[in-house]
């Protein structure tokens, strides 16, 4: 059984941590800058203009980055810029005021958590910590350097605990963002992306791909004679009755109110129809039952096989017309289109 998995979250307009660390950059980007231009102004008044000077230059790169990307995560490039300058002014710090220097390492520590990928996000932090931990080998008493050094690894340990439960949750709001909670199949919402991958993969490597629409046929009556209760779990066991013939990569869709729709990748049409009819056989042989009621739901069904040259649509189409076909003819049947 193939449900929503992690394949649809790129597609997904739902996305907490990206939005989240869009709003922490950009408070990033200006806080950063507001502070180092506060230093500037202490570092003017002891007259070094050099040091002046360099720290301005860094503070207005921050003010600017969050201007032009306040809509958008700027690139890793320009992060990892940024915590390069970082990272030297901290050392530099930590060689001319000793310990009140070390104060200023956590915050940059923090700031990778939110600036970076995960692909990147190790070696950052990484290299980071190992030019601090030289830094403060060199510039520090050992017995507070090494103390230092812990605290900073629990920091990075805590930070990793952190992106490894945001990223869990993201999975599971995705997921939840992507089905249908009575049948646990994708929203129809996420057809047009669904289809088209599978119509690209079929184009790339050079192989079938079918689809299936499958409808229960006069699902109204079932609603008015037993209640939509009653209903529900004849949807909820119709999915179940579908999952439990579908292969690992086949796509489930709830196309509609009682319609579903099968995307059945690497597999011709005659092998499509075939999964289809054992799906109806075991709709129609199989009573649907809750507590004392009872009843038996058969469905009418369309399988299309992609052909070149055709969109997404066009392919759709062609199953949901041999769908009709099947109802045309007296339901309780399956239809290929042709």
């Amino acid at each position: 059984m193939n449900t929503a998995s992690a394949s649809v979250t790129s597609t997904l307009p739902l996305n907490l941590w990206q939005q989240f660390r869009l709003v922490a950059m950009r408070t990033i980007y200006f806080g950063v800058g507001v502070v180092i231009f506060v230093l500037a102004g202490i570092v003017a008044i002891e007259g070094q203009w050099l040091e002046t000077g360099a720290l301005v230059s860094v503070a207005l790169a921050f003010i600017l980055t969050g201007v032009v990307y306040r809509n958008e995560l700027a690139p890793q490039w320009i992060n990892f810029l940024f915590i390069c300058a970082l990272g030297t002014l901290v050392s530099v710090s930590m060689k001319t005021s000793g310990m009140m220097g070390v104060y200023w390492m956590y915050p940059v520590l923090a700031m990778v958590f939110f600036m970076f990928d995960r692909t990147i996000f190790v070696l950052v932090i990484m290299l980071i910590y190992a030019l601090f931990a030289a830094v403060m080998y060199n510039f520090l008493p050992f017995d507070y350097a090494w103390r230092i050094a812990l605290s900073m690894l629990v920091l990075i340990g805590v930070g990793a605990v952190f992106l490894i439960m945001m990223s869990y949750m993201q999975r599971n709001l995705s997921k939840l963002y992507a089905t249908d909670p009575l049948t646990g199949f994708y929203r129809r919402e996420y057809v047009a992306d669904m289809m088209q991958r599978e119509l690209d993969r079929a184009q790339r490597q050079q192989h079938p791909v079918s689809a299936m629409l499958l409808d229960l046929d006069s699902f109204k009556n079932v609603n008015d004679k037993f209640g939509y209760m009653f209903g529900d779990e004849v949807l909820r066991e119709t999915a179940s009755r579908i999952a439990r013939v579908c292969r690992k990569n086949d796509v489930m869709v709830r196309y509609g109110g009682a319609e579903f729709l099968v995307v059945f990748p690497n597999t011709s049409v005659k092998e499509a129809a075939e999964l289809t009819g054992q799906m109806l056989d075991n709709l129609r042989h199989e009573p649907f039952a809750v507590k004392s009621m009872m009843t038996t739901v058969t469905a009418s069904a369309g399988v299309a096989q992609w052909r070149a040259n055709q969109t997404w649509g066009q392919w759709l189409e062609n199953a949901d017309a041999a769908k009709d076909k099947a109802k045309s003819q007296g339901r309780n049947r399956l239809r290929i289109a042709q």
